[in-house]
């Protein structure tokens, strides 16, 4: 998003101007929120970047997006500002965006550029596109006025570091909490929901033996560790249903969990595939077999891959396949539904306690 650079104390003027500049040119000037993004200057803010526009269609905003170089060999400050709209241009409604550019030094003075041009009375949804345990001044001081704060989990390389950080990070002010790779499995998580809703059918999920989990493991320059979604689904499930962390064990790719239930142990094996036509991380498909060979298989259409086909079964007979259709994936989809969504997720907050300061955890091993 090219904008011209100007010095920081002439970012209101600048969009005054601009405003004022585009009179007659039936534009509305909108901001539900503030939004604002934070990433270091690599091929993941260019994926910042992209949803950062798809929120803003759904949601017309503030927004601020800063940009840190990592190269601490350099200082620099450099501000600008411009008016977005919809990408087709048809829209007649608009908001501000506002862009920083750091590096070094200067770094430490992003707080003081960035609070002034927040909008009181709105919202603060805070997108962070880092390792928050690399704590910085701007993290300190969001920390005490934001709504919400996002995380990507995709930027870290410990996910056992990053729940035990998160779970810290909430502690001082209560702030809401929200991870991008929780948001994209949201789906899978709604259709187990559904299907083990009845007491019989829990009952049956709680005699689990084996569950295969097979997912995406096609890597992008967005994303590196396209295990992520499987992880938190397995560790979901685990948490949900009480069961203990036995240990891990990695084979050709494959991932291996041991978990005990009531005495008795259960693995999770989470498989990697390669998909070119699929998001990486995207989970293909979930079987779980009980103790009394009752089967329960989900797996995507891979030509249609919003449909799953659902399978259930024992060994006498053999349910007629059924059909559940996910809402159909789209950039920047799994940042909209975090905004919409209130509070912090219970769900998500018991999977983070379940691996915290748990080695097994940590994705450099894979």
């Amino acid at each position: 998003m090219p904008v011209d650079l100007i010095p920081p104390s002439e970012i209101h003027a600048e969009l005054k101007r601009i405003w004022e500049s585009q009179e007659g040119q039936n534009k509305m000037r909108a901001s539900l929120f503030n939004l604002i993004f934070y990433t270091e200057k690599n091929t993941h803010a260019e994926y910042i970047q992209a949803i950062s526009q798809n929120v803003i269609e759904k949601f017309p905003s503030r927004v601020i997006f800063i940009t840190k170089d990592p190269d601490e060999s350099k200082d620099h400050l450099h501000t600008g500002v411009s008016v977005l709209g919809s990408s087709d241009g048809d829209s007649d409604i608009a908001c501000d965006y506002i862009e920083i550019d750091v590096a070094g030094k200067h770094s430490e003075r992003v707080p003081f550029v960035v609070l002034p041009h927040i909008l009181p009375d709105l919202p603060i949804y805070v997108i962070w596109g880092e390792d928050p345990s690399q704590n910085t001044p701007l993290l300190t001081e969001l920390k005490k006025l934001a709504t919400r704060f996002i995380f990507d989990s995709e930027a870290i390389t410990d996910l056992s570091q990053f729940a035990h950080t998160l779970l810290d990070f909430q502690k001082p002010f209560s702030t809401d909490i929200a991870d991008l790779n929780w948001a994209r499995m949201e789906s899978w998580r709604n259709l187990l929901t559904s299907t083990f809703y009845t007491e019989e059918r829990l009952a049956k999920l709680r005699k689990t033996k084996t569950i295969q989990i097979l997912y995406n493991a096609e890597e992008s320059p967005f994303c590196c560790h396209p295990q992520i979604q499987a992880l938190y689904l397995q560790g979901w499930l685990s948490a949900q249903l009480g069961w203990t962390l036995l240990g891990l064990k990695t084979e050709n790719d494959k991932l291996t969990f041991s978990y005990q239930r009531e005495g008795r142990e259960v693995t999770i094996n989470l498989y990697p595939e390669t998909q070119k036509n699929l998001k990486p991380g995207t989970i293909l498909s979930v079987d779980l077999e009980t103790e009394d060979q009752h089967h329960f298989s989900f797996g995507r259409d891979l030509a249609v891959p919003h449909h799953v086909s659902m399978r259930f079964s024992t060994l006498e007979k053999c349910d007629m396949p059924l059909k559940y259709i996910f809402t159909k994936d789209e950039s920047g989809q799994s940042l909209v539904k975090e905004i919409c969504h209130k509070g912090t997720s219970t769900h998500y907050i018991h999977l983070l306690k379940s691996i915290q300061d748990r080695k097994e955890y940590s994705l450099c091993e894979y």
